[in-house]
């Protein structure tokens, strides 16, 4: 016989199944247990690694514009990436997040509907992913007083300022809405 080893093993306990008829005193006849399947090849493998990175990118996008501010990420991701501030954090569309210096830890304190119309809070609705140089212990939620969650990253609450596209930094260390806001480095503190 030619073949792996694991190819003539599984054939092996297929006849013996087949002889031994593994089933019960009922008349219906049995049918022999089916080989099973060869494992995965490389290709095979990468593949779903792709379909699931995909999967997780697909999950992680929200609308696009002005108006995708608004709208929850089904499970939010986090990256950080260079900007003209050094490595800071960004969402998977590629906005920058803020911090606001008035929040405290696990609380919002932007909940004026002019505040959350210019910093709409970064939402998910599942916890949110680490991406590249992201520490993932540091990811969190809170539920916001309108029952959605909002990301949180070492504790703070994270926004997006409206006015800015994906890249664009606009509104780093300025003092708005009764505080100063920052973009956030990957370990949690404000930019320099």
């Amino acid at each position: 016989m030619t073949g792996s080893p694991s190819t003539a093993l599984t054939l092996v306990v297929v006849l013996a199944l087949a002889f031994a008829g593994c089933g019960g005193d009922d008349a219906s006849p049995q049918q022999p247990a089916a080989a099973p399947a060869p494992p995965p090849t490389t290709t095979e493998k990468a593949k779903d690694t792709s379909t699931t990175a995909k999967n997780a990118v697909a999950l992680s996008r929200r609308p696009r514009g002005e108006d995708g501010l608004r709208v929850p990420a089904k499970r939010a991701r986090i990256v950080a990436d260079d900007s003209g501030f050094g490595r800071v954090l960004f969402d998977a569309n590629g906005q920058v997040v803020y911090a606001f210096e008035n929040d405290r830890a696990n609380r919002s304190n932007c909940t004026s509907a002019e505040c959350v119309k210019a910093w709409p809070p970064v939402l998910t609705r599942q916890m949110p992913s680490a991406g590249t140089g992201v520490d993932a212990s540091k990811l969190g939620t809170i539920r916001r007083a309108d029952g959605k969650l909002q990301v949180t990253y070492n504790g703070r609450p994270l926004y997006f300022y409206e006015h800015e596209a994906p890249g664009e930094i606009k509104c780093h260390n300025v003092d708005l809405h009764g505080g100063i806001w920052w973009v956030v480095t990957p370990a949690g503190d404000p930019a320099d």
